[in-house]
């Protein structure tokens, strides 16, 4: 009787461990955030380079300052310009031609965790800002 009580109790505290293991496992797995998203969909899309941004909080520019400050430059044969923001935001981009800073267009709301158009049409060499529309901080990805 003893052994067959032992066996049980065994038997359950095992089925109990995998059960917990597996829920453990299951939950870190389905709420991490991507590391690096895949580049955006699209033929332009997948030559352009991805790389991370972190705005930090009381500036409404990705890289500070405007209308000087550090630019970033778009990828040749590229075309294009996304962010992947890993919370929601309204975000535009800001271009810098030879007669001065200019940020065309409006607004997108880009959604966290999804690529959002910004721009077409952007010439390789083109030097841009992401302007956001809060100055909260924000952190990502952007590719162009």
């Amino acid at each position: 009787m003893m052994q067959k009580t032992t066996r049980k109790l065994a038997a359950l505290a095992s089925g109990i461990i995998v059960s917990v293991g597996g829920l453990t496992t299951g939950a870190v797995t389905a709420h991490a955030a991507p590391q690096h998203p895949a580049a955006p969909k699209g033929a332009a899309a997948a030559t352009c380079n991805t790389n991370s941004y972190s705005k930090p909080a009381g500036y409404n520019y990705y890289p500070t300052g405007f209308p000087g400050g550090t630019w970033l430059r778009a990828t040749y044969g590229c075309g294009t310009i996304w962010v992947w923001p890993k919370t929601n935001r309204y975000v535009r981009v800001c271009f810098n031609y030879n007669s001065g800073a200019v940020c065309p267009g409006g607004y997108k709301y880009a959604l966290a965790n999804t690529w959002t158009l910004l721009a077409t049409g952007v010439y390789g060499g083109a030097w841009y800002k992401l302007n956001f529309q809060t100055s909260g901080q924000s952190n990502g990805f952007y590719n162009g």
